[in-house]
C-alpha cells in the first residue's frame, strides 16, 4: 500500500501543471533536507570532540539533554508552518475500491519520515551512539536513542491530532493535545530530565513514554481514519428555520450574509478551525506573555492579541465565498452588502475573542486590562482591513467541509504578505513609541481607521466588484 501511494503520488507529479517549478522546488527542498541531514550528523558524532574544544567545562551529554525538549517546542512551531497533514496524500485513493483502514495506516506510516522527523533524529541517534556510549555504555546509548525517537514520534502524533481533529472537535483536540503536552513537561519536570533519567538506568520513564506514543499513534491513526471518511462525522442539527444557509441569497442583506457566515463558522469544520487556531493561538500567547519573561513587552503582545483571528478570518472573506461565488454576482447590490458583513463578521469574532482574553488578564494581570479593549480597537481599524484587502489578492478557492485546519496551502500568498506587512510595520511604530505611548498610538491607529470604514469600505467594494470574474475565474479553475 506504501509503495502503490508513493507511484501514485509520483504520476500526479508529474501530471500537474507547472512542471518545471514543481521539479525546481522539490530539488532545492531536498537538497536542504539532505545538507540538514548530513550537517547535523556529522556534528552530532563529533559532538564530543567539539565540546572539548569550544566548552571544555561543560558535560557534552547533559548539555545536549538540557535543550532536547525546547528544541522539540520550537520545531512543533515549524510544524505548524512547513508540514503537511498525511491524508493530503491519500486524495487519489479515495475513489478507489480500498479499504479506509489500509489508507489511513499507509499514510500515517509514510508520514514518519517527514523531514521534520529525520532532521532531529539525524542529531541525536550519532550523539547517542557516540557521546553516550563513551560516557555511560552501549545500554545507555540504546536507551537515549530510543527515548529521542519516543519524543519526536510524540511531537509528530499531536501535530497530526490537532491538524485532523481540530475542526470538527475543537474543544476535546485542544485539551487533549494541550494535556499531553502539560503531561510531558511535567514529567521532565519530576523526573530531573527525562533522558538523563533515562540514561542513569530508570527505564520505567522509557517504557512510559512508549505507551504514551502507542496511545497517540492509535489516536492518530483514529483520526486520520475519521477524516477519509466525508460523511462519517456527525450530522448537522436541523436548524429551526429551513434553508437558513440561504438566507444571503433569497434576500441579500448584511444581517442575511452575517447570519450565513456565522452558520459557516458553527457548522462546518474549516472556518471553524480557522477560529479554533486563531484563538487557541490568542490565548496562550497573553498567558506566556503574562507569566514568562520572553524578552518582548507583555503590553506589546497584549495589543496584537485579539490580532490573530482578525487576520486570520479575514483574509478567508473571499475564499470562504468559493462555493457560491457565482450565485452571489447574480444578485442585485449583494456585493456591498457581502463586504460589510465581512467587516461585522471579524467584528463580532474579534469582540468575543477581546471578552475570552479579558477574563484571563483580569486573572493575571488585573492592572493591564484596559490594554484589550486598546487590542480589539487596533484589530477592527487596522487588521482587519488589512486581511479583508488581502483576501482579494489572488484568493484561493476553500471547501469549507475540509478538515485540514491551518493548512498554509489554502492561504493566498497575497493575503498573507498583506497581514504580515500591516503588522510589522504597524508593530514597528508602536514599539519605537516606547512602553508609555506605543499603547496609546495603537488606540489612535484603531479609531482613526474604524472612523475611516465607510471609506475603505467603499474602496474594498470596488475593488471586489472590479475583480469579481477575475476571481470567479481562479475559483472555477480549481474545480
Amino acid at each position: 500500500m506504501i509503495l502503490s501511494l508513493a507511484r501514485l503520488q509520483l504520476l500526479a507529479f508529474w501530471r500537474a501543471p507547472y512542471l518545471g517549478g514543481r521539479l525546481a522546488l522539490g530539488a532545492a527542498k531536498g537538497i536542504g533536507v539532505a545538507y540538514a541531514v548530513g550537517s547535523l550528523a556529522i556534528i552530532g558524532f563529533v559532538w564530543p570532540d567539539l565540546m572539548g574544544v569550544v566548552l571544555p567545562a561543560m558535560d557534552p551529554v547533559t548539555t545536549v539533554e538540557a535543550f532536547v525538549l525546547p528544541a522539540l517546542a520550537a520545531l512543533t512551531v515549524l510544524r505548524f508552518l512547513f508540514q503537511e497533514v498525511p491524508t493530503r496524500a491519500a486524495e487519489a485513493f479515495l475513489l478507489l475500491p480500498v479499504s479506509r483502514r489500509r489508507v489511513a495506516a499507509a499514510v500515517l506510516a509514510r508520514s514518519l519520515a517527514s523531514p521534520l522527523n529525520l532532521v532531529p533524529l539525524a542529531f541525536l541517534m550519532p550523539f547517542a551512539g557516540r557521546a553516550v556510549r563513551l560516557a555511560d555504555g552501549p545500554g545507555a546509548a540504546w536507551a537515549v536513542g530510543g527515548g529521542a525517537v519516543l519524543l519526536v514520534a510524540l511531537s509528530h502524533f499531536l501535530f497530526t491530532i490537532w491538524k485532523t481533529r481540530l475542526g470538527a472537535r475543537p474543544i476535546s483536540t485542544t485539551l487533549g493535545v494541550l494535556g499531553a503536552m502539560g503531561a510531558v513537561a511535567a514529567a521532565e519536570v519530576v523526573s530531573g530530565g527525562m533522558l538523563g533519567a533515562v540514561r542513569e538506568g530508570a527505564w520505567g520513564w522509557l517504557v512510559g513514554g512508549a505507551l504514551a506514543v502507542g496511545v497517540s499513534g492509535g489516536v492518530t491513526y483514529r483520526a486520520l481514519l475519521t477524516s477519509l471518511y466525508l460523511d462519517h462525522a456527525r450530522p448537522f442539527r436541523r436548524l429551526r428555520q429551513p434553508g437558513t444557509l440561504r438566507l444571503g441569497f433569497e434576500r441579500p442583506g448584511v444581517s442575511a450574509f452575517a447570519e450565513l457566515d456565522r452558520q459557516l463558522i458553527a457548522r462546518t469544520t474549516f472556518p471553524r478551525g480557522i477560529v479554533g487556531n486563531a484563538a487557541v493561538v490568542s490565548v496562550a500567547l497573553t498567558i506566556v506573555a503574562l507569566l514568562v519573561d520572553v524578552g518582548v513587552s507583555p503590553d506589546l503582545v497584549l495589543v496584537f492579541s485579539t490580532g490573530t483571528l482578525a487576520g486570520s478570518l479575514g483574509q478567508y472573506a473571499l475564499p470562504f465565498a468559493s462555493g457560491h461565488w457565482d450565485r452571489l454576482l447574480t444578485l442585485p447590490g449583494a456585493l456591498t452588502s457581502f463586504v460589510r458583513a465581512k467587516w461585522m463578521t471579524v467584528g463580532v469574532g474579534t469582540f468575543a475573542l477581546g471578552a475570552a482574553q479579558l477574563a484571563v488578564v483580569l486573572v493575571l494581570a488585573p492592572e493591564k486590562a484596559w490594554l484589550v479593549g486598546v487590542s480589539v480597537l487596533f484589530s477592527l481599524g487596522v487588521l482587519a482591513p488589512a486581511a479583508l484587502w488581502g483576501s482579494t489578492l489572488a484568493p484561493k478557492p476553500v471547501d469549507v467541509a475540509e478538515r485540514l485546519a491551518f493548512n498554509y496551502k489554502a492561504q493566498s500568498f497575497g493575503a498573507q504578505v498583506a497581514v504580515a506587512s500591516t503588522a510589522i510595520a504597524a508593530g514597528a511604530l508602536i514599539a519605537l513609541a516606547g512602553p508609555a505611548r506605543g499603547a496609546a498610538l495603537a488606540a489612535v491607529l484603531g479609531a482613526a481607521g474604524v472612523a475611516a470604514a465607510p471609506l475603505w469600505l467603499r474602496a474594498l467594494e470596488r475593488r471586489v466588484r472590479r475583480t469579481r470574474h477575475a476571481v470567479a475565474a481562479r475559483f472555477r479553475g480549481a474545480l
